[in-house]
């Protein structure tokens, strides 16, 4: 409501607000493809499109654009694949100039100048809508799930079984030998389950290498550019902080 009562008066982000991306009269309109595709709720998916919106808003009024989060970025990519919303109704009637997509150059300086990018976003998206960001929408960061450890618990588990059998059968010739596994066994499985920690290490600090980001996770980052009038340039965001963002129209 504060934003709305704040910019009632903008011609760009009264067309923006006024616009829907659903199609009227469809039984699987945007919106739904767009929850339904990333496992979102309706509820969810519709905040995540109205911040889509205020990203696209100061990629248009910032000298330096802005770069979007992880979810807004999502609905960007799926918009983009509406080519003929995207192309002839939202580009040419709402924001009244082009806004392309390019991939960018990657590395651990384009990382870093993202980062940075969108630390000022942040910044001036709550300097211009009075408000702080939603958190669930800007700041969601998805953490790789933790890797249960089965091994190690089957080293544990066999390692009481052994004792056990050796407490109780050191005598008999059956009993020796059944210990002798039951030492050997959680061994070996430390050994592998060791070595499988060690190499996923090893491949995290590969992907930080290859694709500079401090996260481990593989992400291609991407860049868009405006029309003649303002020949802007953006990027997309895979999240953790490898990202990109939209160059921006304002003030050319």
């Amino acid at each position: 409501m504060k934003t709305k009562i704040l910019l009632q008066n903008d011609s760009l982000w009264n067309r923006l607000q006024s616009f829907s991306i659903d199609s009227p009269n469809v039984d699987f309109p945007f919106s739904k493809k767009l929850a339904k595709e990333e496992n979102w709720t309706l509820d969810f998916t519709a905040k995540a499109i109205e911040e889509y919106k205020k990203f696209v808003y100061l990629c248009c009024v910032l000298p330096n654009g802005a770069s979007p989060s992880e979810i807004v970025d999502k609905v960007w990519h799926m918009h983009l694949i509406y080519t003929q919303n995207y192309w002839e109704e939202f580009c040419p009637n709402i924001l009244q100039q082009k806004l392309h997509h390019h991939p960018s150059n990657g590395g651990l300086n384009e990382n870093e100048k993202h980062k940075n990018w969108f630390q000022e976003t942040i910044r001036n998206y709550e300097e211009i809508f009075k408000e702080k960001v939603p958190i669930e929408i800007w700041l969601n960061k998805k953490e790789k799930p933790k890797q249960r450890k089965f091994w190690l618990n089957g080293v544990k588990i066999l390692s009481v079984i052994s004792i056990i059998f050796i407490l109780s059968s050191c005598s008999d010739a059956m009993g020796s030998l059944l210990s002798i596994i039951f030492i050997i066994v959680p061994i070996i499985l430390f050994i592998i389950g060791f070595s499988s920690q060690a190499m996923n290490k090893n491949n995290d600090s590969k992907n930080k290498k290859d694709d500079g980001t401090n996260s481990g996770s593989s992400c291609g980052g991407s860049s868009c550019s405006g029309g003649s009038s303002c020949g802007s340039s953006c990027g997309s965001s895979c999240g953790s902080g490898c990202g990109g963002g939209c160059g921006g129209c304002g003030g050319s």
